[in-house]
């Protein structure tokens, strides 16, 4: 399993732009194969979180090849994203939280 965790930031008064291309961009990327989670959530103005769950790092690879992640990068060219920083963790077994 891999998580794909990390923030992005852009002008605050280009935040509703980011977040309409990046929540069609997510509905495409959770029906992919391997897809378990996808989402992506405003933390302020100007600043972006996104999570991502896939099955393996084949899924993952897949995911970069999309159609939609070339548009949503097309998309955002414009926006002025000022810095993107994410990180890959490699999950070797899952547990619940609570009980």
């Amino acid at each position: 399993m891999i998580v794909i965790a990390g923030t992005g930031s852009l002008p605050p008064e280009n935040t509703e732009a980011f977040m309409a291309a990046a929540n069609e961009m997510a509905a495409a990327s959770r029906a992919e194969d391997g897809n378990i989670e996808y989402c992506f959530s405003v933390e302020a103005p100007g600043k972006v979180r996104f999570f991502e769950i896939w099955e393996s790092e084949e899924a993952l690879g897949a995911h970069f090849t999309a159609p939609h992640i070339a548009a949503f990068g097309a998309a955002i060219n414009e926006l002025g994203i000022t810095g993107m920083d994410g990180k890959k963790y490699e999950v070797a077994s899952v547990s619940p939280l609570f009980g």
